[in-house]
């Protein structure tokens, strides 16, 4: 039997490596493959270049859950059998970044993609088949992500150019300089401070940026795979101006599968549960990002049994999938470690901070409540308070009963259970009577 179970076993992880393979082949990656979200464009003003702006986006769910997923791999050891799961032996994600200067459709300052772009088999993204550089210094070809587990990213682009090929370009190699993607008229460059600018009140500068997935399969070239392009954002005369988001913009977290993990830090374990991410939640926090502001996830917990909230240290970044918080703020003088078979609640919401804007913060309606093994506990759920110890009672004292969800408990139990007391002591004395009054009877 045992022999028949390991065969059986072998014979599954041999189908599911090979249908991975067979996956890829056909041009299909472990994820959908959709264009940057959101992409928002906000020129910074001065520093150290004067034209360098930030780019913000967005990454689906999709695509943060599987990295997340591929890191947990990582820190399990399980990251080979992860890799011969989906039929590779290295797979990741990088972004391109193209640009434009007021004519998206211009031959010369219009869109700057080419061929090159799509990559090489031999000599890899933007080069051609000798070799040759063919992207200029402000064409991002090959950009990296802060951490793919995390649905808001940014990078720098158009950044300072020095007065050498990056901004003259080497006609020998075919490599252009930013000068040859630029009209005369476009901007202003000071060779001595090496020092471009462009007037973003006369010009407006265009940026659309999509991914590229490469999978790497030994003794194969690289393959890229290519997202469509995303939405174009601009910075200058014609870019579209930041509307402050409120609290109406903000929808409670959306939490499922609280679970205790084998993680523990200081002592006390960690918990994981699930955050999904709506994609206007999305859409904003990469809008406040781009703007200097940030929109988080605050995590609070208890012990079931205990009366007040505490906020957890762990996961506050914004990341569809697993998210980890650490249980060590629960421990007290009565408890010093919590334990691995305590039953936790737990409940989130959204914080929004800008200081260019406003002072303090801006905080969602809190998430319904979750435990183990089950996804809404109701009971002490407030949407609309900002107090976290606030559980939910309009008396402010003790909790909603987790029976009838609305009495006060009284003396620790719901006031049906109380009736159901009531009733059977009314029952049991007159079943007394009944009895008493036949002995009386039966004497006579």
């Amino acid at each position: 039997m045992k022999k028949f179970l390991s065969i059986l076993l072998a014979c599954v992880l041999m189908v599911s490596c090979l249908t991975a393979l067979t996956s890829f082949a056909s041009g299909s990656l472990p994820f959908e493959l959709v264009a940057p979200g959101n992409v928002t464009a906000v020129w910074l003003e001065g520093g150290d270049s004067p034209t360098t702006t930030k780019l913000t986006y967005s990454l689906s769910n999709d695509m943060t859950t599987f990295f997340k997923n591929m890191e947990n791999a990582n820190l399990n050891d399980t990251i080979e059998q992860f890799m011969k799961n989906i039929g590779c032996d290295d797979i990741w994600m990088t972004i391109q970044v193209d640009w434009a200067v007021d004519d998206v459709n211009d031959s010369v300052s219009g869109w700057h993609y080419s061929k090159y772009w799509d990559g090489d088999e031999y000599f890899g993204l933007g080069r051609d088949s000798e070799g040759n550089a063919r992207w200029s210094e402000w064409d991002v070809i090959d950009g990296g992500l802060n951490n793919a587990t995390e649905t808001v990213q940014d990078i720098w682009v158009t950044r300072g150019l020095p007065n050498d090929d990056r901004w003259n370009g080497n006609p020998e190699t075919h490599t252009p300089g930013v000068k040859d993607q630029l009209k005369p008229e476009q901007y202003t460059y000071n060779e001595e401070a090496e020092e471009l600018r462009i007037d973003y009140t006369k010009h407006t500068v265009y940026f659309r940026a999509r991914f590229v997935v490469t999978v790497r399969i030994e003794d194969k070239p690289d393959k890229y795979y290519l997202s469509e392009w995303s939405n174009i954002t601009s910075v200058g005369k014609d870019s579209e101006k930041f509307e402050q988001l409120t609290k109406a913009d903000l929808d409670a977290p959306v939490i499922t599968g609280l679970r205790m993990t084998d993680k523990e830090f200081n002592y006390n374990p960690i918990v994981a549960f699930t955050l999904t991410v709506p994609d206007k939640l999305a859409e904003n926090a990469t809008k406040v990002e781009a703007n200097g502001g940030s929109i988080t996830i605050e995590v609070w917990a208890r012990v079931k049994g205990d009366k007040e909230f505490v906020e957890l240290q762990g996961d506050w970044l914004i990341k569809a999938g697993e998210m980890e918080s650490a249980l060590f703020n629960l421990a007290n003088e009565e408890r010093p470690n919590v334990a691995k078979d305590s039953i936790i609640e737990l409940r989130c919401r959204y914080r929004y901070d800008h200081p260019k804007y406003f002072d303090g913060s801006i905080y969602s309606d809190w998430s319904k409540t979750i435990s183990f093994g089950t996804d809404d506990i109701n009971y002490n759920t407030n949407p609309g308070t900002d107090n976290p110890y606030d559980d939910g009672n309009p008396s402010g004292v003790g909790s909603k009963c987790p029976i009838c969800h609305f009495c006060s408990q009284p003396l620790g139990l719901c006031i049906f259970i109380w009736l159901l007391i009531i009733l059977v002591v009314i029952i049991v004395i007159v079943i007394i009577i009944v009895i008493a009054r036949k002995k009386k009877k039966d004497k006579k």
